[in-house]
């Protein structure tokens, strides 16, 4: 075990408030913001658009409703993205908070702020990633549902 110079360390070093600055977690937190507004107008103009449509009083022919199914249904499936993108956004407003963003959460190194200008949201750094993904696809384990990286 080496010894740093008879300093003794302190263990707030490693804390990940010390990684960004407050300018810095404060372009992060506009990002993500920014991204949780389009998302939520997103959802508002699908509704608004009459691409879900809430309350269906008329009749349709077999042909038009196939349709219409159809496309409600890739409808939904976008807003269920956007739902679990909004949960991520959230989770990483939560760890800004908290003074703990830009780590990852398998491993506890810092993410590269390249990856989290990309991906404000992310919760790993790639090769932690990469290592769930194959322990998902192996069915060796139950990898996260993080898809969204």
């Amino acid at each position: 075990m080496a010894i740093k110079n008879d300093v003794t360390e302190d263990p707030s070093e490693d804390l990940p408030h010390e990684l960004f600055t407050s300018e810095d977690l404060e372009h992060f937190e506009r990002m993500l913001l920014a991204e949780k507004k389009k998302i939520v107008d997103n959802a508002k103009a699908a509704v608004r658009g009459g691409s879900i449509r809430l309350d269906k009083d008329e009749m349709m022919d077999e042909v038009d409703l196939a349709s219409a199914t159809i496309a409600q249904n890739l409808t939904f499936r976008l807003l269920d993205r956007d739902r679990k993108m909004l949960a991520e956004i959230e989770h990483a407003l939560e760890k800004i908070k908290a003074g703990e963003y830009g780590f990852c959460e398998g491993t506890g190194e810092a993410i590269p702020r390249r990856r989290l200008e990309i991906a404000p949201w992310t919760r790993h750094s790639v090769k932690h990633k990469e290592h769930l993904e194959r322990i998902k696809k192996t069915g060796r384990g139950v990898g996260d549902d993080d898809s969204l990286e």
